[in-house]
């Protein structure tokens, strides 16, 4: 068996996930995310993704990543629709 893994997404992916990684693990140092871990290899593991993000993207440094992240964020919810929680459910987002 390997011992790396390759998967592909797309740009706009890439730019959300490392957002969300970037303020949940690196920001607030997993504390938003405490309750839905088992163990701190978890952690480690979304590290892990966050720096293999931080070394493909640019956007992330760019004066205009604001508008960047916002587009990417739009064309992701315009390709797949709203998530669950907001197709009519009484749980909504955060």
């Amino acid at each position: 068996m390997a011992d790396t893994v390759t998967l592909t997404i797309s740009r706009d992916e890439a730019i959300v996930l490392h957002e969300w990684l970037a303020r949940v693990v690196d920001d607030e140092n997993a504390e938003g995310i405490e309750e839905t871990l088992e163990d701190d290899a978890e952690v480690w593991a979304l590290d892990a993704v966050l720096i293999l993000l931080e070394q493909a993207l640019d956007e992330p440094l760019s004066e205009n990543f604001e508008k960047i992240l916002k587009g990417a964020r739009k064309r992701l919810k315009d390709a797949n629709g709203p998530w669950p929680w907001d197709a009519g459910g009484e749980e909504q987002a955060p």
